[in-house]
């Protein structure tokens, strides 16, 4: 689960009845792009894994750049752009 914008959670079907993010939008991810929800909003653009077109889509009503970035060789290994980046 990742910020997709302001107020608007990017999670997986486990994380949507936990109360702690009730007052948030969610964006669902389909169980098969789960991966998908390892994506990153830094400066009103989103950078997310390619090769999950469901996601993108729900990503491109938001109305922010989307940046697909091939992260293959890492998710072999169940890393993501999250470990890939430092955040301040």
């Amino acid at each position: 689960m990742n910020c997709a914008a302001p107020d608007t959670l990017l999670m997986t079907e486990d994380f949507k009845g936990l109360g702690a993010f009730n007052g948030y939008d969610h964006i669902i991810v389909d169980k098969e792009e789960s991966y998908a929800a390892n994506t990153l909003w830094i400066n009103d653009h989103l950078l997310m894994p390619g090769g999950f077109p469901a996601t993108k889509r729900k990503l491109k009503r938001l109305g922010l750049p989307i940046f697909e970035l091939d992260v293959s060789e890492m998710q072999k290994m169940d890393g993501g752009l999250t470990c890939l980046s430092i955040r301040f």
